[in-house]
């Protein structure tokens, strides 16, 4: 198979320059997944737009990690759960419920234990949500809205782990936390 290149902005087709930039401004560095999703300008656009989408979405910081994180583990996307557990540090997430979302999903209680089943069941869907999903989160105090915000931080996240299956993406070392694991 042919691989992927790890782009930087004098190597990246110029339509996806301006959008490495951007994670330049965001992140202080070109992450490696958004180097190789520079190769296709429409995948790194499409991933950067869902992903300042989500993260102004109706849940909240920690609600938003847990979808992240969640779709990171069921796809078998270390990189995600490493980048994501790095992001949500920053932006001030419990570093318990993190590790009990890594360590031990399970004993997450109330609103987090339904939003990481609900997110769990729409990884594993393939396109069809059962009414009883919905129903349980809804009863677990989220709205349609928040529903729907979690498909989109599932589609997003969806995007981001097949390419990093296809790059075997390695994690750089700012995303490599050892307290969290």
């Amino acid at each position: 198979m042919q691989k992927l290149k790890m782009h930087t902005i004098d190597t990246a087709p110029q339509e996806s320059r301006s959008l490495l930039q951007s994670s330049i401004d965001n992140f202080g560095w070109i992450p490696f997944q958004s180097a190789y999703m520079a190769e296709s300008p429409n995948l790194l656009a499409s991933y950067q737009f869902a992903h300042d989408s989500f993260s102004n979405s109706s849940l909240n910081e920690d609600e938003r990690a847990i979808v992240w994180i969640t779709t990171g583990k069921i796809n078998r996307c270390e990189y995600t759960v490493q980048a994501h557990l790095w992001i949500a540090l920053k932006k001030g997430v419990s570093p318990e419920i993190l590790k009990t979302l890594i360590e031990n999903p399970n004993d997450l209680t109330g609103k987090y234990s339904a939003l990481y089943n609900f997110t769990h069941h729409v990884v594993l869907a393939q396109g069809q949500i059962a009414n009883e999903a919905v129903t349980e989160v809804l009863k677990a105090g989220f709205n349609l809205q928040n529903v729907l915000d979690v498909i989109l931080g599932v589609s997003q996240k969806t995007m981001s782990t097949l390419l990093n299956s296809i790059a075997q993406t390695k994690i750089e070392s700012q995303f490599q936390l050892k307290e969290t694991k």
